[in-house]
């Protein structure tokens, strides 16, 4: 059985993932593994850009600036993620990460939304 936690941020992903479905994106996968980090959403933007999306739920009390709220080190994990994908499966409209902030109030999602092209260097 799935903690708070995990199921709190179960349903930021799937809030995430329907609504960008509702503005066009096609949800490849999710909690896709890969050697070096599990991706939250592997999506297609509606320029078909593969794009790794990276779901972070906190409540409004937690929240850090945009970036902030992820470290180095995952920040090194997402972009070698994302080279080990582009070896196996180049994509021809190119390839990006996005952060996507969720708003928790208690352990239910309220708002999202997406910083695009984050720095992972």
């Amino acid at each position: 059985m799935p903690s708070n936690r995990q199921q709190a941020g179960s349903n930021a992903e799937s809030l995430v993932a329907s609504g960008l479905e509702d503005l066009g994106w096609m949800v490849l996968a999710r909690n896709l593994r890969t050697p070096y980090a599990e991706i939250d959403l592997l999506c297609h933007d509606p320029d078909k850009v593969l794009v790794l999306v990276e779901v972070k739920a906190r409540s409004i009390l937690s929240w850090m600036e945009g970036e902030d709220n992820l470290g180095t080190a995952q920040r090194l994990r997402l972009a070698r993620a994302a080279e080990w994908l582009a070896m196996r499966a180049p994509p021809a409209q190119g390839l990006r990460i996005d952060l996507a902030l969720v708003e928790l109030h208690g352990q239910q999602p309220v708002s999202w939304r997406v910083l695009e092209e984050i720095e992972v260097y």
